[in-house]
């Protein structure tokens, strides 16, 4: 198996490298433009083979291409890659802004049988249980919860993570996560209704340390998004009213977070597999995600 990596503008990457290391996987390249200094350290991590370009990634004939690059080469590199017929897992953020979105879904297209996009947390266990559980329950209320601390998006080498107009800030970056788990346990598109956003006194941010939100699921499900950028660490939480009582999951640790069990799907995809998330489904979490972001922001 042979895993090329077209871009390595956020963490996400590593962790992947890493995983298909304990998979197995023994050959890793790749390109980035943009990045010199953490392709460099990607390189030294895993002992990958540099390209110079994507198309060379490409003529190495890997058997997916795991894409982060920044925001703005995604559609560009995911056309690529789908156009050599060659299985292509799209790294989350895929899209900052509507624009982006739309240069995607041009990319992909009806190409999307061996295309996935989605949070690594629609492959965590605790979500797929809860996801289980609720099958054929009718909900009634939903809560969800992203904490993830930002610091590192607001240095001079990730600021453009924290940028709206770059990589999305925080309403996107973090949010997606929300999103993401929402569809995986009720299955439902959401409507963002309305929201605020807030910054802590003295944070480095330019784009915001906390979102809530209020959304309503499909079938008139009341639902709320908190998103907090701050502190440490990471924490996800999901709660489902349904008549009998309340379903939870909270998810902190590392391990707990479906980053094994995503890669897994996604070298699945690579040996045939359909993919395991329709792009029709994930767009649709893409579009919530910045329609959500946009309205805390700007009010429209």
């Amino acid at each position: 198996m042979r895993i090329g990596f077209a871009g390595v503008a956020h963490s996400h990457p590593f962790s992947d490298a890493r995983n298909a290391r304990t998979l197995g996987v023994a050959e890793l390249a790749v390109w980035d433009p943009d990045d010199h200094s953490r392709r460099a350290d990607f390189v030294q991590a895993w002992q990958a083979i540099t390209h110079p370009s994507l198309a060379a990634l490409l003529d190495w004939e890997p058997d997916v291409v795991i894409v982060t690059p920044r925001p703005q080469r995604v559609a560009a590199v995911v056309s690529a890659v789908l156009d050599r017929g060659v299985a292509c897992f799209l790294n989350k953020v895929p899209a900052a802004d509507a624009a982006g979105l739309a240069a995607l879904d041009a990319a992909v297209g009806d190409r999307y049988g061996r295309f996935l996009t989605c949070s690594v947390l629609r492959f965590a266990p605790g979500i797929r249980a809860l996801a289980a559980e609720l099958a054929g329950a009718e909900p009634i209320a939903a809560h969800l919860s992203v904490r993830h601390g930002i610091d590192a998006f607001t240095t001079a080498a990730r600021r453009w993570q924290d940028d709206p107009a770059d990589g999305g800030g925080t309403a996107v970056s973090m949010g997606l996560h929300a999103w993401e788990m929402l569809d995986t346990v009720l299955g439902r598109e959401a409507t963002p209704l309305g929201g605020v956003t807030s910054r802590i006194a003295g944070s480095a941010t330019i784009s915001e340390n906390v979102v809530a939100l209020h959304a309503v699921a499909g079938g008139g499900v009341p639902v709320s998004v908190d998103i907090v950028g701050a502190g440490i660490g990471e924490c996800y939480e999901v709660a489902v009213h349904i008549e009998s009582g309340i379903r939870r999951v909270s998810l902190e640790q590392p391990g707990e977070l479906g980053y094994l069990d995503c890669l897994r799907a996604v070298l699945a995809m690579a040996e045939g597999a359909p993919t395991p998330v329709p792009w029709p489904r994930s767009r649709a979490v893409v579009r919530t995600t910045l329609a959500a972001a946009q309205l805390v922001r700007t009010g429209d």
